[in-house]
């Protein structure tokens, strides 16, 4: 089962991420957000599949700058 927590950090930015069985599958990646909906929206968009048609890139080692 998926979850998904947007929570308030002690920086007072906003997060979010996603648990599948209790592992977290997906997170904002550390950036936080100002505000509670815009966290709580990206993570609505992430889960929804609004980006399913993303490019599909395959980096080769981490300086290639892809």
């Amino acid at each position: 089962m998926a979850k998904r927590l947007v929570y308030k950090r002690k920086d007072g930015k906003w997060a979010w991420n996603l648990k599948v069985n209790g592992r977290i599958v997906a997170t904002d990646g550390g950036q936080g957000y100002e505000n509670q909906s815009d966290a709580r929206g990206m993570a609505d968009r992430i889960i929804s599949g609004e980006f399913a048609e993303a490019e599909k890139v395959k980096r080769e080692n981490e300086s290639d700058g892809t």
